[in-house]
């Protein structure tokens, strides 16, 4: 979903995750391999050997989800390793090069950045369980080879506006339209950081070159749509585009007293997070409007293609319960104002009150291994001309 990145108030979550990293790093630095560097004992912390598996998540519920799923499943235990979706993918990569992978799930918003694994080779394939109970929306995004499974959608480029700050202004209807707001009031975040924001960038160039998800453009076109795409961005750019790292300080920003910014295209989740917060409001000026389109952000899970194999079934055994009634309610109990306002993906599972229909955010989704392979290249452009 999506990411994957993910506050849901004006701390961002990057900020919050130090501590609880820290601790996960005490613990794993005291443990010994089993059978696989994706495995620890953790006798150092426990009474006796547990076999462990280490989630690497940038999801708001992943520690929640991890804790219900261990409560019922004493054989082995998931640890989650939580940070924003840009540096754990950064880890990953890092780790698979050198030949000594660490993590054994990955949990985070967007497709694309598991797209670039699988082409790579570091996903196992066929991670879905039989009698999976997908609805319409788990099965559109479910890649052929299983290599990885959807948990959850959300949506990226919901414009987020505080109805105060905004106040005489015309909002725009269209993606186009942002290009003309008054000047320095729009925002977004930084795609090497916030899983969600590549997927958005991609989903811009995508819609502007006329692809759909089901296309595989020459190279020729997708040349020319990611030119197009530029261009647009450094309109954003001289218009006084505001980017921030994740959704926290970008709603922060909107949120402060005055705001220092009017708007920003972010994942909607994000944005009904802080509004419908309780028992008190984060953002009670906040509102949320859809444009001419938003572009689609599944959650996705997937596991090491290096674990052994009966490492592997442990781990087929998480995401069984993540695609699950039972797992999709605990995503959405594990973070009620946060990542758990997604639209689930499995029959029977109703999507949290605070979330609007999903037909209403003309959702647009693009193609993952299309895009995938262009990540770092675009995100290395994004950094250098629109953020520098």
């Amino acid at each position: 979903m999506l990411g994957l990145n993910k506050s849901m108030n004006l701390t961002p979550k990057k900020t919050r995750r130090v501590s609880k990293t820290r601790f996960l790093s005490a613990v794993l630095g005291s443990t010994v391999a089993v059978s696989s560097l994706s495995v620890m004992s953790v006798s150092a912390a426990t009474s006796h050997s547990v076999p462990t598996l280490l989630l690497y998540t940038a999801q708001g519920y992943g520690d929640k989800v991890a804790a219900a799923f261990n409560a019922t499943n004493p054989g082995f235990k998931v640890v989650p390793y939580d940070d924003s979706t840009g540096p754990l993918l950064t880890k990953i990569e890092a780790e698979m090069a050198a030949g000594s992978p660490k993590w054994g799930v990955f949990w985070v918003d967007g497709a694309t950045p598991f797209a670039a694994l699988d082409q790579q080779g570091y996903l196992l394939h066929n991670i879905v369980a039989k009698g999976t109970a997908f609805n319409g929306a788990g099965m559109t995004n479910l890649p052929k080879d299983q290599s990885f499974a959807p948990t959850g959608v959300t949506v990226v480029g919901s414009l987020c506006y505080d109805s105060v700050a905004t106040k005489g202004i015309k909002l725009p209807t269209t993606f186009a339209g942002l290009t003309s707001v008054p000047k320095g009031s729009l925002g977004m975040n930084n795609p090497t950081q916030s899983g969600p924001m590549y997927p958005l960038i991609a989903g811009i160039m995508a819609h502007m070159a006329g692809f759909t998800s089901k296309m595989t453009p020459s190279k020729a076109q997708l040349n020319a749509a990611v030119t197009k795409g530029e261009a647009y961005f450094m309109k954003l750019k001289n218009n006084g585009l505001q980017v921030h790292d994740t959704n926290g300080p970008t709603l922060g920003a909107m949120e402060s007293n005055p705001a220092t910014l009017d708007m920003a295209v972010i994942q909607s989740s994000a944005c009904y997070g802080d509004i419908n917060a309780q028992p008190k409001s984060a953002w009670p000026t906040g509102k949320v409007k859809y444009l001419d389109y938003s572009v689609a952000m599944p959650s996705n899970i997937g596991i090491d293609a290096k674990l052994s194999p009966a490492l592997q079934a442990d781990a087929k055994k998480f995401v069984a319960y993540v695609d699950s009634a039972k797992g999709q309610v605990a995503m959405q109990h594990g973070d009620p104002y946060g990542d758990g306002l997604f639209w689930p993906v499995i029959k029977g599972v109703n999507p949290e009150k605070y979330v609007p229909s999903y037909a209403s955010t003309r959702a647009y989704a693009i193609n993952p291994y299309v895009w995938g392979p262009l990540q770092n290249q675009i995100n290395n452009w994004f950094v250098s001309n629109i953020i520098n």
